[in-house]
């Protein structure tokens, strides 16, 4: 009997060790499995991120002593940016416009202080914005105007709820692509439980914030199931602490160097792995749509393709269109500074950006090059009217003189030669004509200077007719030499190729 209760006694103590033992196992796999939703802040491994308004005291030296603290996040913009201008307004109006904008100063005054110190301190940085209803993409430019972000800076876009105080779910993504615009990069959401779940619930709808990485605001210590895993695997920070929860009693973690009214953050990496992750500037999933790219970077790019493009239709312009003789009219030239303008306006880069393209200057230039061409045709031009001139003269006096000297069949052919001579020589510039050796006789000579008088005469003729007749039909593929410009230079020039068949 005394054998049986020492074996029973021996036994019970066996199941009591296995029981423990088997208790134990179960407990370190359910640790294990639930570190990230269950209380993850208590783990030495686990990283802090501290973000604050512009009014929470901070003692850095203090703050910075806790090496689990790797991050740092300043509020930067609320809402829309205040009234630059308070003329015109009065009594409480007026305190209210101008008490704003001194807020505004002073927050962006301490912003820049904070982040100087916290880089200075070996701390990452991040910034986000207070999220109101109103002009989504104006906010997110006001956001970007006030944080300045650096490319390895955080950025966030914080919606507290989905209430009529806090910007629209819809409007929170034309923010955040605009942000996408502006830098390249989508912004962090910062939001709480009810609203992550049911952007997650209707993330068909909400195709792009249901991919912004999560900044997750729940006050409990435990969120097992309750966090929407099906959309974001884990969180990016989870805002675990604040004056919520925290009081000179209860805190769930206390932070050196500032007050119970500071927010804590714990991130499910370690230090080193929060820093390789910061600032979250990827989305938790693609989007189904290719990203559109970055317009700022492609600015310069953009400025030389409609340069190019208004160049070659100029360009265009002038070799298959007709052209006025004659300096263009002031209503041309404001069209087509209006033109450049609108380019320069929407395409141009700054300067700071180098390399700046004018593309006025290159109208201008483009514009100067057309008219030297279309001057050099009307030369042409004017040179075959008047060789078509006077070998169809038909008045009684030139066709008396011309058959005195052979015909006037004679003369148009030596008109045509002449006219030759001047094409080529409207195309180049003006030189001082060669004295070709003459192997005419004294008679044919006599001829050639009576030719030339008949041609004058006849070229005068002609210009009184035309006169008389008012300008030609632009269809006419000859020019108004009563009122083209640069007649006198085109008579010198039939006058020097006379001479030089002399």
């Amino acid at each position: 009997m005394q054998t049986l209760r020492v074996a029973l006694a021996a036994a019970m103590r066996f199941a009591r060790v296995m029981g423990a033992c088997f208790a134990g196992l179960v407990l370190v796999a359910s640790n294990s499995a639930s570190a990230a939703w269950d209380q993850p802040w208590k783990g030495s491994d686990r990283a802090l991120v501290i973000d604050a308004y512009e009014f929470n005291p901070i003692d850095w030296q203090e703050l910075t002593s806790d090496k689990r603290i790797v991050g740092f996040i300043n509020k930067a913009s609320d809402g829309l940016p205040p009234e630059w201008n308070c003329r015109g307004k009065s009594g409480e109006t007026e305190l209210l416009c101008k008490n704003r904008w001194w807020k505004y100063s002073v927050t962006k005054e301490l912003y820049m202080t904070r982040r100087a110190m916290a880089k200075a301190l070996g701390l990452k940085w991040g910034a986000y914005h207070l999220a109101r209803p109103g002009n989504p993409r104006a906010q997110a430019d006001h956001f970007i105007d006030f944080a300045e972000p650096a490319p390895d800076d955080l950025i966030a876009i914080d919606i507290e709820d989905r209430t009529g105080e806090w910007m629209s779910l819809e409007d929170a993504a034309v923010f955040a692509n605009q942000i996408f615009i502006r830098t390249g990069r989508y912004p962090v959401l910062y939001t709480n439980g009810s609203t992550a779940k049911y952007i997650s619930d209707h993330k068909a709808t909400h195709s792009l914030l249901s991919r912004l990485p999560l900044w997750y605001a729940r006050y409990r210590e435990d969120i097992t199931g309750l966090f929407p895993e099906t959309t974001w695997p884990s969180y990016a920070l989870w805002q675990f602490s604040s004056m919520h929860n925290c009081s000179d009693r209860v805190c769930p973690y206390r932070v050196k160097g500032a007050k119970t009214d500071i927010d804590v953050n714990v991130s499910p990496l370690d230090v080193a792995g929060l820093k390789a992750a910061w600032p979250f500037d990827d989305l938790v999933t693609p989007l189904e749509r290719p990203a559109a790219p970055n317009l700022i970077a492609r600015l310069k790019e953009k400025a030389g393709e409609a340069v190019a493009t208004l160049a070659g239709g100029i360009a265009f312009l002038a070799e298959t269109k007709p052209v006025r003789a004659g300096p263009p009219t002031a209503a041309e030239i404001a069209t087509a500074a209006k033109s450049t303008t609108v380019v320069a306006s929407n395409y141009a880069p700054h300067a700071a950006h180098g390399n700046p393209v004018d593309p006025l200057q290159l109208l201008t230039q483009t514009a100067l090059a057309e008219r030297q061409t279309v001057m050099a045709r009307d030369a042409a031009d004017a040179g075959r009217a008047v060789a078509a001139d006077v070998a169809n003269a038909k008045t009684t006096k030139g066709a008396v003189r011309a058959a005195a000297l052979g015909g006037v069949e004679d003369l148009g052919e030596a008109m045509k030669s002449v006219a030759a001579i001047v094409t080529d020589r409207a195309t180049a510039p003006p030189v001082e004509p060669a004295r070709m050796p003459s192997t005419f006789g004294p008679m044919e000579k006599s001829k050639f200077r009576q030719w030339l008088l008949d041609a004058e005469f006849v070229a005068l003729e002609a210009m009184e007719e035309a006169s008389s007749r008012g300008p030609r039909p632009s269809s006419s593929p000859t020019v108004d030499m009563a009122g083209a410009e640069g007649f006198g230079a085109i008579g010198r020039r039939i006058a020097s190729a006379f001479h030089a068949t002399r």
